[in-house]
């Protein structure tokens, strides 16, 4: 083999290479799927832990949607979330939205649990839903009660 052509096998590995780790950051960051209209939802959250922007929104353990925006909300002192439902599903208006971890090294995403009415969710509805457990409150809360004991 001339040096030509290592140097142009080499060439090829290194665009290779680089095209995947393109692919591997954006499915990372959650940023492969297109937004395919739907319906959004403000859900208040006590606490959202390390939920992000563009974290996925689960029924059954199904991707159903998309986090949209999350913003502090200064006049209840809460985290609000845009929750983005796909427009081929819909949800009971009783329905119970709660953060959950999808794995240990703290990745979150927001789990629907569907209701019984018979009234569905609409696009701009306004619901409150379960926080995310956060593990430092848990091991100080149970430091705290070995303390007292």
């Amino acid at each position: 083999m001339t040096r030509q052509n290592i140097d142009f096998i080499v060439g090829l590995f290194v665009v290779f290479a680089a095209v995947c780790v393109v692919f591997i950051a954006l499915r990372a960051a959650n940023l492969t799927e297109v937004d395919a209209g739907g319906y959004t939802l403000s859900v208040r959250f006590e606490n959202v832990g390390s939920l992000a922007e563009n974290a996925p929104v689960k029924s059954g353990g199904v991707p159903v949607g998309r986090v949209g925006r999350i913003i502090f909300d200064d006049h209840e002192y809460a985290a609000r979330v845009e929750v983005k439902i796909d427009p081929q599903h819909e949800f009971p208006k009783d329905s119970i939205l709660a953060i959950v971890s999808s794995n240990l090294l703290g990745g979150q995403y927001v789990a629907i649990e569907a209701g019984g009415e018979e009234e569905m969710l609409e696009h701009g509805d306004e619901l409150v839903g379960e926080s995310a457990l956060v593990l430092e409150h848990l091991i100080s809360q149970f430091l705290l009660n070995k303390a007292e004991e």
